[in-house]
């Protein structure tokens, strides 16, 4: 205050006397007149500090030495009282905030991008989706060692499918001349195809278009797997199993499939993929693709028999995936069984018997007795009208285990006996029954 001023400048005014009288002994004339000059110049300097800091000290102390004894430290630069919290600051919120009520029209930051699908394909409900004529539900999946073939390997599998009775068939394709191949024997036999066209996780893949537009010049209906297995380290070679990549690359595919006029697959292992993937739909507005879209699941059995319920080691490991469609979408859409069933010397619960040819044989003909009217599962529980069909692995070849024919293990002669003299019958639904 005063009091301070006045001895700041009591304490220069002492200092300018003695620089005034101050003179060191010994000097010459001249040397003492220097110093005389030299002594004035200081004291009209301190005089005009004295006379400044008389006046505001903390100002004239911040100037010169850059210091302000009034500041706080900057970390207590928020410490407002309750009141002006609630005030507006001067300066602009930052972009990434959330739009006010005053602004509604801005979108949010969160927003992803819609998917972007055509409005005129309605959604279809069970009963409208395609399936082949005198439909049993019995499936199989084609070749697995290789995804090209020649028309002398229809010469020898179409044949052999026929006498099986098989009504589905999940087919592996490379390219579109493979389809232009393949499809005219399905289309013969009567059989309606579940494309896969081959693709890792982390693959794309853009002709689906071209691709949609053969199979429908064959009058085969587009049923379409986009990927398998996504979350699984084999579809990674090697890469980091990435939830992400592949959601982005599977929306990407059931884009184009969709709006190509084409049945839309899903297949994954988790559960919590299948909810993130959905979850990832909605959140791009993309709803419609539900209305056109089916499921694979895998259901391998092990050493399990038909009726094992304990986990999702069984052929009716698919039940697990029908909560979670009914508890996101509030309803279950087809699901065809694209891998599964039981390989001969499975041993892997010792609480059962090892898979033996017997065992095989019968266990495969309780399972196509499902779809066998009125249709009743190993359980006990009712066909539910979402299984559209059940394709083991695998109908033939020569390099890997577990295939019905041609197989370096030998064929499963007696498993192929006793499907092919089950007899004719079609499938019914509920609808079918009323």
């Amino acid at each position: 205050g005063t009091t301070a001023k006045f001895r700041l400048s009591h304490r220069l005014t002492l200092a300018v006397g003695f620089s005034l009288t101050a003179s060191e002994p010994g000097l010459s004339s001249y040397q003492m007149e220097m110093q005389k000059h030299w002594n004035i110049t200081r004291v009209l300097l301190v005089l005009i500090i004295g006379a400044l800091l008389a006046c505001a000290p903390s100002t004239v102390i911040q100037e010169i030495i850059g210091w302000n004894p009034t500041s706080t430290p900057t970390k207590f630069a928020l410490a407002h009282t309750p009141t002006r919290l609630s005030e507006p600051t001067p300066t602009a919120p930052p972009a990434q905030r959330q739009p006010t009520a005053t602004r509604p029209a801005e979108p949010s930051a969160t927003v992803l991008p819609a998917l972007d699908l055509r409005t005129d394909l309605p959604a279809l409900t069970l009963r409208e989706w395609p399936r082949p004529a005198n439909d049993n539900g019995r499936c199989i999946h084609f070749f697995a060692d290789r995804i090209y073939y020649t028309p002398r390997d229809f010469e020898i599998q179409m044949p052999r499918v026929i006498d099986l009775q098989m009504r589905w068939m999940l087919v592996i394709y490379a390219d579109e001349n493979q389809l232009r191949l393949a499809a005219p024997y399905f289309k013969q036999a009567g059989i309606v195809p579940i494309w896969r066209r081959y693709l890792r996780a982390y693959q794309r893949y853009s002709a689906w278009a071209r691709d949609i537009q053969i199979i429908k010049e064959h009058g085969l209906p587009p049923y379409m797997q986009l990927y398998n297995e996504p979350d699984s380290e084999e579809e990674w070679d090697g890469r980091p199993v990435d939830q992400q990549q592949w959601i982005a690359n599977f929306l990407h595919s059931a884009r184009e499939v969709y709006n190509a006029g084409g049945l839309v697959g899903l297949q994954v292992l988790d559960p919590d993929w299948v909810r993130a993937v959905i979850r990832e739909v909605k959140a791009r507005r993309g709803e419609r693709l539900f209305g056109r879209m089916f499921f694979i699941p895998h259901a391998y059995a092990l050493n399990h028999p038909p009726d094992y319920t304990e986990d999702e080691n069984a052929v009716l490991g698919f039940r697990m995936y029908a909560p979670v469609f009914q508890q996101e979408l509030g309803f279950v859409p087809p699901f065809i069984v694209g891998e599964g069933g039981w390989k001969i010397g499975d041993a892997h619960d010792n609480r059962f018997p090892r898979v033996d040819e017997v065992l095989i044989a019968r266990y495969y003909v309780e399972l196509f007795n499902w779809f066998r009217p009125p249709g009743r599962l190993s359980n006990g529980e009712p066909l539910p009208d979402y299984l559209f069909a059940f394709c083991p692995w695998l109908l033939a070849s020569n390099t890997t285990a577990g295939a019905w024919y041609d197989s370096f293990e030998g064929e499963r002669t007696l498993l192929i006996q006793s499907v092919t003299k089950m007899g004719t019958f079609t499938r019914q639904f509920s609808w079918d029954r009323k």
